[in-house]
C-alpha cells in the first residue's frame, strides 16, 4: 500500500544560492522545519480518497525564537498530480490514491525573510508541483529595461537570484523546462498572501526584494486509446467514413430548406445547408458532378448531330451526285 509522509519546511535560500547543480535533499532541496517532522508514515489504500484537514496547517510555527509563517501546502502522489493550496484555512482539493507515496508538504517562510544576501533583488527558484520538490533546470529569461540580459539570466538560473538594486527586472518562466519535462503553471509569491499576476512575466521593481517560487507540472499523458491495434481500428472506421466514394458522391444529400431565423438556425444547426455544414460541402460536389455530365451529353450530341461543315457548302455524295448528273445530261 501507498505510503502517507508529512514534511513541514521552510524555503531557506536568502538572496543567492546554489540551483545548478542542487543537492537535493530528503526534503526535496527545502530545509526542515526542526521538531516538526517525524521518522514514521502512514499507509493509505489504492483508490481511496485522501484529502489533508486544515487542522495539518496551522497558520505559522515559533521554532527556537524564528517566526515561521505559512506559504503553501503541495499534495503529491495522487492520481490528480499535484494539489495546492495557498490558504492554510483552506485544504487542497481531495484526489484519489494510486500506487504511488502520497507526500503532504507544507512549506513556510521565516518571517522577514530567509536573511543573508545583502542587497535587493529577487530570490527565485523552480518548484515541481507534480513531485513535491524544488528542480535545478533553466527556468528563466530575464530582461533589463526591456532588453536580454545574460548576465541576468544566468544569475537567475544558476543562483536563483536576479539584482535589482540598480533596476527594475522582468523574469519570464519558460513554458517547458527539461530534464524535468514539465509545463509552466504559475509565479507563486512565498512571502505575502497578494497573488501574483497571472503569465510568464514576474515584475520586479528596482530596489524591491522578492521571494517567488515558479510552480511547474507534469500532468500524466492521457490514453486515447487503449493499445495500438484498438488505433489501427480506429483510423480503418475514420477512413470508410470519411473516403466512402458512394457515401460522397451517390449518397442522397439533405436539401437545403426556405431561410430560417437566427432562432432557428441556433436551436438546429445541422438542419442548415450553410458553409461548414459537411452536407454543403457534399451538395455542391454533386452539383457540379451533374453540370459537367450535363456539358457532356450537349457536346455528344451535337457531334453526332451537327456536322462542322455547313450545309451550303458540304460537297455533293452518293444520291446527290446520281442527281446532279442527270441534270447534267
Amino acid at each position: 500500500m501507498p505510503t502517507l509522509t508529512y514534511e513541514y519546511v521552510y524555503f531557506a535560500a536568502g538572496g543567492s544560492h546554489t540551483r545548478q547543480p542542487r543537492v537535493i535533499n530528503n526534503y526535496g532541496g527545502f530545509t526542515p522545519i526542526p521538531g516538526l517532522n517525524s521518522a514514521g508514515s502512514a499507509t493509505l489504500q489504492t483508490g481511496t480518497s485522501f484529502q489533508i484537514s486544515p487542522a495539518a496547517l496551522p497558520a505559522s510555527e515559533l521554532i527556537a525564537g524564528v517566526t515561521y509563517n505559512f506559504s503553501f501546502v503541495n499534495v503529491s502522489g495522487l492520481n490528480q498530480g499535484g494539489l495546492n493550496s495557498f490558504d492554510h484555512n483552506v485544504a487542497p482539493p481531495a484526489g484519489t490514491v494510486g500506487t504511488t507515496p502520497v507526500k503532504v508538504l507544507v512549506v513556510y517562510l521565516p518571517e522577514g525573510g530567509p536573511g543573508g544576501g545583502g542587497g535587493s533583488g529577487a530570490v527565485i527558484d523552480a518548484f515541481d508541483e507534480t513531485t513535491g520538490s524544488l528542480v535545478d533546470d533553466t527556468f528563466v529569461a530575464v530582461s533589463t529595461n526591456g532588453s536580454p540580459d545574460a548576465g541576468q539570466t544566468a544569475s537567475g538560473n544558476v543562483d536563483g537570484f536576479v539584482d535589482t538594486s540598480s533596476h527594475s527586472e522582468t523574469i519570464t518562466a519558460i513554458s517547458h523546462i527539461v530534464p524535468t519535462n514539465a509545463n509552466f503553471h504559475q509565479w507563486v509569491n512565498l512571502g505575502s498572501p497578494i497573488a501574483l499576476p497571472a503569465g510568464n512575466n514576474l515584475f520586479v521593481a528596482e530596489g524591491n526584494t522578492i521571494y517567488a517560487l515558479a510552480f511547474y507540472r507534469n500532468p500524466a499523458a492521457k490514453t486515447l486509446f487503449k493499445d495500438f491495434k484498438d488505433l489501427k481500428e480506429h483510423i480503418k472506421e475514420y477512413k470508410e467514413l470519411v473516403f466512402d466514394k458512394h457515401q460522397i458522391f451517390e449518397g442522397p444529400v439533405k436539401q437545403q430548406g426556405k431561410e430560417k431565423d437566427g432562432k432557428e438556425i441556433f436551436e438546429n444547426p445541422g438542419d442548415q445547408g450553410y458553409i461548414g455544414d459537411p452536407a454543403y460541402f457534399v451538395g455542391e460536389i454533386n452539383k457540379l458532378n451533374e453540370a459537367v455530365a450535363r456539358l457532356e451529353s450537349k457536346l455528344e450530341a451535337g457531334i453526332r448531330g451537327e456536322a462542322f461543315i455547313k450545309q451550303a457548302d458540304r460537297p455533293a455524295v452518293g444520291k446527290s451526285i446520281a442527281q446532279s448528273d442527270e441534270e447534267i445530261d
